[in-house]
């Protein structure tokens, strides 16, 4: 298969994205290891959808399709993270 210019581009954004986003999610797991708290994911989570819907609609919309897809993958994203956060807080040695 041959990979053209733009397809370079677009591999080279995507790995940029996802190194971008393995570096804040081990930031925020060590953040949560010195001082596990539901209250600051709670906020964290909040926080986060507020900014992705002021950025455009929760639900999708077809009058700015490429933005829209933007928005919904980062939406995505970021519940599969607050989901794997959770479920650290939810498993952490008694004790804790």
């Amino acid at each position: 298969m041959d990979v053209n210019d733009f397809q370079k581009a677009i591999a080279v954004a995507r790995g940029e994205a996802l190194a971008a986003s393995l570096l804040a999610s081990a930031a925020i797991r060590a953040l949560f290891s010195m001082a596990p708290s539901q209250q600051l994911l709670d906020h964290m989570t909040r926080s986060i959808d507020q900014t992705l819907n002021m950025s455009g609609p929760g639900t999708g919309g077809g009058e700015d399709e490429l933005n829209t897809l933007m928005r919904e993958t980062a939406r995505f994203q970021v519940d599969q993270h607050m989901h794997a956060l959770q479920e650290g807080l939810n498993n952490l040695p008694k004790g804790r």
